[in-house]
């Protein structure tokens, strides 16, 4: 009985130490999200967990071990560790001037330190991108402006940093024109101005699936995609009134037609 006593006592102090660690093991992982933009497609797009104080690099390399279909490169240089390459497509493999290559971004916000040198922080989103920024063909990050969506106008803006002739770096707000806007599977093109045109009906629904494109003439994307499950809703109070007006006219003009 004595014995049996001590190793049951042996037993629930091996158990309570083990359910105190657990918290710390946990503790010492954190959270991020991952997603790889490829020149034409979204090549992953998912949680991953990494180390604490782990950098952007060490989610990259842990989508990549995660996914069959991702597939990295990476470097040393001079300046740190350098992604070359997703999926066999190397920087400045794609034009002439070679000014094209792999970006990322934190958090929908440029970061200037390289991808092997930025520590991420428990539910940091993290964006790699292929893009030629730096050349001829320039890069956008839309914003959805959905102020006017419940009379089917919508259209997106993006934060561009340029320079004064003293270097200094100056950031204003331009519109994204050019792209094409794909709503639920449809697709439409913009005015001149960048605002796009919904049908009334394609605006009926809770949730709408959006995605926007633009590519240059040698196919490079200029505006940043968004994730794959994106999408934007429609004031439901506006629309409702909206739905109302149309049903109304609609009857009027009908009536129009019997009634002399």
């Amino acid at each position: 009985m004595k014995t049996f006593k001590k190793s049951l006592g042996v037993l629930l102090a091996a158990l309570m130490l083990l359910c105190a660690a657990i918290p710390a093991f946990a503790a010492d992982e954190i959270t991020v999200n991952m997603r790889v933009e490829g020149i034409e497609a979204c090549l992953f797009y998912g949680d991953v967990t990494v180390a604490k104080n782990a950098t952007a690099l060490d989610a990259l390399k842990a989508a990549d071990e995660a996914s069959d279909a991702l597939t990295i490169t990476v470097t040393e240089s001079q300046y740190g560790a350098y992604l070359a390459a997703v999926n066999g497509v190397f920087a400045g493999s794609q034009t002439a001037k070679g000014w094209d290559g792999w970006m990322y971004r934190v958090n929908d916000e440029a970061v200037m330190d390289s991808i092997g040198d930025h520590t991420v922080s428990d539910g940091d989103a993290v964006v790699v991108y292929y893009s030629d920024e730096f050349g001829d063909t320039g890069m956008l990050y839309p914003t959805a402006d959905t102020s006017a969506l419940a009379d089917g106008k919508l259209s997106f803006t993006s934060v561009v940093t340029e320079y004064d002739e003293n270097w200094n770096p100056v950031e204003k707000t331009v519109n994204v024109t050019g792209a094409t806007l794909v709503w639920d599977g449809a697709e439409y093109t913009a005015d001149e101005n960048g605002v796009y045109t919904i049908p009334f009906m394609k605006l009926v629904g809770t949730e709408h699936s959006v995605q926007l494109i633009r590519t240059a003439d040698n196919g490079l994307p200029t505006v940043l995609r968004f994730a794959p499950d994106f999408t934007l809703k429609v004031n439901h109070t506006n629309f409702l009134a909206k739905f109302l007006t149309f049903f109304v006219d609609l009857f009027a003009k009908v009536r129009a037609l019997f009634v002399k």
